[in-house]
């Protein structure tokens, strides 16, 4: 004799289900993604207040007894350093700011220790029209890492400038020596 529910055409069937968790592992890395940014900006802001160094957006640093063109001495020193290996790049803030930074390395073919030195950047646009320009001073005493420059001495370097615009020709720029100073 056969139970109800059994026999030929009943079979019984258990159904659960399980429900799937969604993988973790996206979610976290991209949180420790964001931490890392958000140390690395916290680092690099204090790592700035700490030292002094001027934003991207600061005018020229008076260095005392820096020469400029017209000392007697400022051609002779001026061909002993050269800047190499100049490349410009454009970054976006978070406020959507267009900014670009300029980078190279700076070599003291001299038999003296530079103490500083100061350049103009002059950036183009496609229309080769002069676009923006900037006195910056890359190399400056007293600042952290930016000791003087030993004899035969290569330093890299780079410099933000801020609002630049849409036509931006980053393949188009100058830089000027326009002051040195020398230990």
């Amino acid at each position: 004799m056969s139970r109800p529910g059994e026999g030929p055409g009943f079979d019984m069937v258990s159904l659960t289900s399980e429900q799937k968790h969604p993988s973790r592992t996206p979610t976290l890395l991209i949180a420790v993604a964001v931490l890392a940014i958000g140390l690395a900006a916290i680092v690099l802001i204090a790592r700035q207040q700490k030292t002094g160094q001027a934003g991207p957006s600061s005018g020229p640093v008076a260095v005392p007894g820096m020469i400029r063109a017209g000392s007697t001495d400022f051609e002779y020193f001026r061909n002993r350093v050269r800047v190499e290996n100049v490349k410009a790049s454009l970054g976006i803030t978070f406020s959507q700011a267009r900014v670009a930074f300029v980078s190279g390395v700076i070599v003291n073919d001299s038999d003296r220790r530079l103490e500083a030195l100061e350049m103009r950047i002059r950036l183009f646009d496609l229309y080769d029209k002069l676009s923006k320009e900037r006195i910056a001073t890359p190399l400056r005493p007293g600042m952290g890492l930016y000791k003087p420059m030993e004899p035969l001495e290569r330093r890299s370097f780079s410099v933000g400038v801020e609002s630049v615009e849409q036509l931006w020709n980053p393949k188009r720029l100058e830089l000027e020596i326009t002051g040195i100073k020398y230990e």
